[in-house]
């Protein structure tokens, strides 16, 4: 009887373990996008909303690091209507790919009550190494950026 629940632990450890994937609608142009064109690489996964102040305020932290970095790739998921987040880029330019998902894709990185602004930081192999639900700031972005890359 003792054996279940530490199964139950190993196959949610290594469910937890596989690489992650997504295939989503552009926001900054036509096509999809996917998490396999970067592969090989690690990658900064920022979700948001047009509604999301401390989104909005994170927003140059963001882009600044990304200015920044060869290697790292950063990618938008807006968790919005099409209109809304199309209006907010208009106003707010990203300088990094920008994407479209419904809110049932947040548990898959780890964001099981699905609160905005959310950041998730993948290694090279697609893999959560960290994730931050709330505005982050340069700080917390270099270091972390630092130890999973």
């Amino acid at each position: 009887m003792t054996r279940w629940p530490a199964l139950l632990l190993l196959l949610a450890s290594h469910a937890a373990a596989a690489p992650l994937s997504f295939d989503l609608a552009r926001l900054d142009g036509d096509g999809r996008l996917k998490l396999d064109q970067f592969q090989n690489q690690p990658v900064v996964l920022n979700f948001w909303a047009s509604n999301c102040l401390p989104c909005i305020r994170e927003l140059p932290i963001l882009h600044a690091h990304a200015a920044k970095q060869q290697k790292l790739r950063f990618i938008g998921i807006a968790i919005d209507t099409r209109a809304a987040a199309q209006a907010f880029l208009r106003q707010h330019r990203a300088s990094y790919p920008q994407a479209l998902a419904l809110p049932a894709l947040l548990p898959t990185f780890g964001n099981q009550i699905k609160g905005l602004p959310y950041t998730v930081i993948l290694t090279s192999q697609h893999r959560i190494c960290t994730r931050r639900l709330g505005p982050v700031d340069a700080a917390w972005l270099a270091k972390t950026v630092a130890a999973c890359t």
